[in-house]
Formats: C-alpha cells, sequence, structure tokens
C-alpha cells in the first residue's frame, strides 16, 4: 500500500512539474487577409480557435484565448504584425515580403489542389476550369473580362488576335487590389510591361499607369464589378471563377442565361495569363512572446490541422490543402517581382 502510495506521489509531482513547465499565453491573434469573403472567412474559422488551443498545448504552450478576424486590406495585416497586435497572419506571398524587412517571419506556405490547365497562354484557360488531383505550390493570377459586354468581347477578340494595345488596356477600366496582394496587384504589373512596356523608367507599364483603375478591393468584389458590367478587367487568382460568388454574381446579372444552363465560365473569359506567384504563407509577428520554440509548436499545430477534414474546412475559402515548412530565402523569387515598381 505505502509503494502504491508513494508511485501516486511521485506521478503526481510529475503532473505537476509538466503543469508548472508549460508555457502560457493569455491571447494569440490570428488574422486572414480579405482575398475571400469576410463572412465566409469568419465562419470557417470559428472552429480552428478550439483546434489551435488543443494543438498548441501538445507542445507545451497553454493559450487561454485564440482571437481570429479579416483585415479590412492587406495592409492592416502586415502592419498589426509590425506593431505586435497580430501574432499570426495568412499573407499572400508579396505581402510577407513588403513586411519581412520589418520583421514578420514565415513559418509555412500553404499547398493548394491543383486546377485542371496549368498553360501559360491564356486562351488555354478560356473553358471550365476543373480540379485536378495533384498538389499545386504555386498559382497564376489571370486577367478576365465580361465577354457579353462590347468591351469585353473587343478586348478579347483583340488578344486572339494577339492585336491587344496598350490603349486598349489603358482605355478600359480596373478593378485590382492593393499593394500587398500578388494575384491582383503585382503580378498584373508585371504582366502589363512584359506586355505593352519595355521595362526601366518611363516607357514602363505596371497597374499604377492605367488611367481608369480603382484599388483596394477584395476579389469577390471585383468580380462582381466585371460580371455586372462595372468595370471591364480585373485580374485575380486562377480559381476565382471556381468559387460561389463568381457563379452568384452571373445568375444575378444573367439569370436566362443561367436558366438555359450557361455559367460564369461563359461569362468571365481571360486576355492574359501571369508568372506563377509562390502560394501564400502563415507568418509570425513580432511580439516578445513568439519565440523559436513557438513557432515550431505553430507549424506542427497547422500542419497537424490542415490533415483533418475539419482543419480544411477552416481555411476553405482560401483553398489550402496542406502547409509545408518554408524560410524566408524560398521569397527571393517574390522579392525579385516587386521591382516591377522600383
Amino acid at each position: 500500500m505505502k509503494k502504491l502510495f508513494a508511485l501516486v506521489l511521485v506521478l503526481a509531482m510529475l503532473l505537476s512539474v509538466a503543469l508548472a513547465d508549460n508555457t502560457v499565453i493569455d491571447k494569440l491573434t490570428v488574422y486572414f487577409v480579405p482575398s475571400a469573403s469576410v463572412e465566409d472567412m469568419m465562419t470557417a474559422s470559428e472552429p480552428l480557435k478550439q483546434m489551435l488551443i488543443d494543438e498548441l498545448a501538445k507542445s507545451g504552450f497553454d493559450v487561454k484565448e485564440i482571437d481570429i478576424g479579416v483585415g479590412t486590406d492587406y495592409t492592416v495585416v502586415g502592419e498589426g504584425m509590425i506593431s505586435g497586435t497580430i501574432d499570426v497572419g495568412f499573407l499572400p506571398a508579396s505581402t510577407y515580403v513588403l513586411y519581412a524587412a520589418d520583421g514578420v517571419d514565415v513559418i509555412l506556405a500553404s499547398t493548394r489542389a491543383a486546377l485542371s490547365v496549368t498553360s501559360d497562354y491564356f486562351d488555354d484557360w478560356n473553358v471550365e476550369v476543373g480540379k485536378s488531383e495533384e498538389v499545386a505550390v504555386g498559382y497564376r493570377s489571370l486577367i478576365y473580362v465580361n465577354c457579353l459586354t462590347e468591351k469585353g468581347a473587343e478586348l478579347l477578340e483583340k488578344a486572339r488576335a494577339n492585336t491587344l494595345t496598350w490603349d486598349d488596356v489603358n482605355g478600359a477600366t480596373w478593378a485590382l487590389g492593393n499593394p500587398g496582394s500578388g494575384a491582383a496587384y503585382t503580378y498584373p504589373s508585371i504582366w502589363l510591361n512584359k506586355m505593352f512596356g519595355e521595362g526601366v523608367g518611363e516607357s514602363k507599364k505596371t497597374v499604377e499607369n492605367l488611367a481608369h483603375a480603382t484599388f483596394g478591393g477584395s476579389y469577390p468584389n471585383n468580380c462582381e464589378a466585371v460580371v455586372l458590367g462595372q468595370a471591364d478587367i480585373y485580374a485575380g487568382f486562377a480559381d476565382t471563377r471556381q468559387n460561389d460568388y463568381a457563379e452568384e454574381a452571373f445568375k444575378n446579372a444573367y439569370p436566362e442565361l443561367a436558366q438555359e444552363g450557361k455559367n460564369v465560365f461563359d461569362c468571365l473569359k481571360l486576355i492574359g495569363c501571369t508568372d506563377m506567384i509562390m502560394n501564400d504563407t502563415i507568418s509570425v509577428g513580432t511580439a516578445s512572446y513568439i519565440t523559436p520554440e513557438l513557432k515550431a509548436a505553430l507549424q506542427q499545430a497547422f500542419i497537424n490541422i490542415i490533415q483533418t477534414d475539419e482543419g480544411k474546412a477552416c481555411v476553405a475559402p482560401y483553398s489550402h490543402t496542406g502547409y509545408m515548412i518554408v524560410e524566408d530565402s524560398d521569397f527571393d523569387g517574390t522579392r525579385a517581382s516587386l521591382t516591377i515598381f522600383d
């Protein structure tokens, strides 16, 4: 009996020590950028709070609260990570690079289900594109027009005839994202310069040179603007048309065509296709409690979470299917792309 009591006492002491060794964090703040519907992101990510708490506990971190939000734009999330008010950010590669010099650190990159088209020729994408069984390490930005409008049909015809000019695209109205967006700002600029600029000085052509462009819109808003004919061109990631918001916008704008069996692929066509873009990151901010140990714990936590159906559902609006450990040097190509604005 004494031996049993002694064993119980030892186990209790070990448990006490283990609990004492746990690192307590009162709150971790996790933010997404608004590249998908804010409502969809907030609804989908709600279960992520408890999943993160449970996974981090396995690595010895006792997190009392997880706060999840969606920034009003990309820069809000980046600036919050620099200031220490946001601990974990789901950042596009170009946004990460913009803030890396100020202490933001990448810990993971996402993987996505690949699309059935991988070509760098725009017209190959003007079919109904589906998902494949492959995993993609990057994606393309596509330059979309509404071929059901007079302007969109004209731009598509000229693109196919290889007669599209700077005056054509500069005379169109564009709906674009913020400077932190690879797919809605940076890579469309690289495409414009390859197509219509000479690369340097005053002859360079980027989205900043467009005469009729609005900036700061989300992908759903920009997509809807083009479908509704409120803008002529928008740029977005390659599976924009697979999202519910695109099909809903089409049905609202063209109910008769929808009744005939047409869909958003009959409306949104491409006039351009950009170079490959590095997938989104999960990055961490500059708060003092974000130690190497916590970074490692967060890496393992997100890798574990994404391997479950519940975890995949939490990030479904981003189309993430997995995460891989990466380091800052993996984004040197992204850094090079940002020189388009130098």
